[in-house]
């Protein structure tokens, strides 16, 4: 797989350029900080200056200047927010390099946080919020979610809540941006074709110069621990709905962990895909659901296997069980046992998924960033293939062991029930 990332500092800002042959061009930036830099009054801030900073900059000072600099071309543009990271890009046609660098570096470098649009933006996330509140599947994955890190940052929702969204302050706001969306805890990318990169950096140095010469340190960062589990965790959110929606997790490993290989083989097998065992046994083999699978949500000091799925009412025991049975049954010496085989096909899943992958540009420069922010190594495809090639059937073995036990399980439901009785 063709892939040539080339990193530069300018200053205290990283830089990574990442040349191919297409018609577009993307600029992103990474910034690592997310919502669990927040404390419980500050929580929401780092979601709300995502969509605030859009509001306003001081080249683009109207509330849709951004928005029709970048539909008046054809290009697009978003932003999100994590726990762990916050993102902002552009992507435009490779003859508008210029403006996307300049649109990307406004939103986070100059951004004006009008007080005029502060309350109007602080009703569009409380609708958001409520949006998620009426979604059982979202609302099964937030409640698992506390289940899973508890009283921690980690725990609390990415948007806030209702009583930190109302008491926010664009002064408030104002003094996150400050803090965090420094240049030493920043990486801007960019991928496609942009001619020769001393010009590309001559145009980020003009479009981002505040980071240029920013010399602040990056703060302190939150430290997440474990508490101690020793028996699975349940919740129960009753809804009057026609399906019960269910998010179970299992406490993972962070994602510098070497063994984050043969859990990406594990979680293939387990549930991402229509080969997984999930797929097979409860949707094909007994209709149990629609929408079922499984994903490694890694972090930069923890992490979960997470399994969602949503079930019949009158099955939810019965589904529910098996899915447990199957995840524990992963390491064991019984039907569910991982073969040297499944490990096998998974692996040519996993490089198959890798090939496609590398062929969107967003994906191209999101590794390379998410690398640069949290490993300060960018993996090459070739890299990541060759650490797959080495995971050994005994180290799924192994993996599974440590993540799939009983005492390490949260389950969160939302359904029709007063109460939850199946069996673990």
């Amino acid at each position: 797989m063709r892939f040539s990332p080339k990193v530069h500092k300018l200053g205290k800002l990283r830089v990574v350029l990442v040349p191919e042959d297409r018609e577009s061009v993307t600029v992103r930036v990474m910034i690592g900080t997310g919502s669990r830099e927040e404390n419980d009054h500050e929580a929401g801030s780092a979601h709300f200056l995502e969509h605030f900073v859009f509001k306003g900059t001081k080249q683009f000072p109207k509330m849709y200047d951004i928005n029709e600099a970048v539909e008046k071309v054809g290009g697009a543009f978003n932003a999100y927010t994590g726990q762990n990271e916050m993102g902002f890009w552009v992507k435009m046609d490779k003859g508008n390099l210029n403006l996307a660098a300049r649109i990307v570096g406004q939103v986070v470098t100059e951004p004006i946080l009008p007080q005029a649009h502060f309350g109007k933006e602080r009703g569009t996330i409380l609708e958001e919020l409520n949006m998620h509140e009426d979604r059982p599947n979202s609302k099964a994955a937030e409640e698992c979610e506390k289940l899973l890190f508890g009283e921690t940052n980690m725990g609390r929702p990415i948007i806030g809540t209702v009583k930190s969204l109302n008491e926010m302050t664009v002064k408030e706001l104002r003094k996150y941006f400050e803090k965090w969306f420094v240049a030493e805890n920043m990486v801007v990318g960019v991928v496609g074709s942009f001619g020769s990169e001393a010009e590309v950096l001559e145009i980020i140095k003009r479009e981002f110069a505040p980071l240029i010469t920013d010399d602040r340190k990056s703060p302190e960062k939150n430290k997440f621990v474990w508490d101690v589990q020793t028996e699975p965790r349940l919740r129960l959110t009753t809804r009057k709905v026609e399906q019960a929606a269910v998010v179970m997790a299992f406490r993972g490993i962070d994602m510098n962990d070497e063994r984050r290989f043969a859990l990406e083989l594990t979680n293939i097998i387990l549930g991402d895909g229509w080969l997984s065992r999930l797929m097979k046994e409860v949707r094909e083999e007994r209709g149990w659901a629609y929408a079922i699978g499984s994903d490694a949500d890694l972090f930069s000091d923890a992490g979960a296997v997470l399994i969602g799925a949503g079930l019949p009412k009158n099955k939810l025991n019965e589904a529910v069980e098996l899915m447990i049975e199957i995840s524990l049954g992963l390491a064991g010496k019984g039907k569910w046992q991982i073969t040297a085989e499944e490990v096998a096909i998974a692996k040519d899943t996993f490089k198959g998924r890798l090939a496609l992958a590398f062929d969107r540009p967003e994906t191209v420069l999101g590794s390379a960033l998410e690398d640069m922010i949290f490993r300060e190594k960018i993996y090459s495809p070739e890299e990541i293939i060759e650490k797959i090639e080495r995971v050994t059937l005994a180290e799924i073995h192994s993996i599974a062991r440590e993540i799939f036990k009983r005492e390490n399980l949260s389950i969160s439901v939302v359904g029709d029930y007063k109460k939850l009785d199946f069996k673990i």
